[in-house]
């Protein structure tokens, strides 16, 4: 695959770059896997350009979907801090393999945390005070042949944060091997929107992709 066909570019000015990552590619790489990541090649892109590269926040690696980056260390300061204090809308869709009912809203709010020896995230006991706080508003919206589609809204940023809240309401996201041990090929999750506060007085700070699996007609 050739390079520039790893991630595609949504907008970009002197202080920002938004992409498109595909699902199945790191956001940044690992000691075993350094080179393929969605950071090593945008650095690439970036430096062909002279501009520098900072990450803002991360994508699981088969999480498709927007992606920013600053082009400076105080851009990238002031962004992670609005990610940080949950001024920043992200939406999600995601397909389930149940038909559940079209226009049902549900808020699951949980604490994750990060086990290093079995690398793998879980729900914590709210009363043990233990990990950080996971707040995820999901809607479902429409069916197609494979399931439901779920229009998810994240309050919060953790690590496989949509993924969980789905597995603890016993939903069977299609292509998570991990949680909800479906074996299709691809997980079909994806943030086809993100929207950054006014106060940063960006150029343009609303993104988006077309959806893949969302509809606005909502079938009975």
């Amino acid at each position: 695959m050739k390079k520039q066909n790893l991630f595609e570019i949504i907008y970009q000015d002197k202080d920002i770059l938004a992409v498109s990552k595909k699902s199945g590619m790191l956001t940044i790489g690992t000691p075993k896997d350094p080179d393929h990541n969605l950071y090593h090649y945008v650095r690439e892109y970036l430096n062909l350009h002279r501009e520098k590269c900072f990450i803002v926040h991360r994508l699981d690696r088969d999480t498709s979907g927007i992606v920013l980056f600053a082009k400076s260390f105080e851009m990238k300061e002031r962004l992670q801090k609005a990610f940080e204090e949950r001024n920043v809308v992200r939406k999600y869709e995601a397909v389930v393999r149940e038909k559940l009912p079209l226009g049902l809203n549900k808020k699951v709010v949980q604490y994750l945390f990060y086990d290093k020896r079995s690398g793998r995230v879980f729900i914590a006991n709210p009363k043990e005070k233990k990990g950080l706080e996971a707040i995820t508003l999901i809607r479902t919206n429409n069916y197609i042949d494979l399931g439901t589609v779920l229009d998810i809204n994240i309050l919060t940023g953790r690590q496989n944060q949509i993924r969980l809240a789905l597995h603890s309401l016993h939903y069977t996201l299609i292509g998570d091997d991990k949680y909800a041990h479906d074996d299709a090929k691809k997980m079909l999750l994806n943030e086809y929107y993100l929207e950054l506060p006014a106060n940063l007085r960006l150029k343009q700070n609303v993104f988006s992709i077309r959806p893949l699996w969302l509809s606005n007609t909502k079938e009975k």
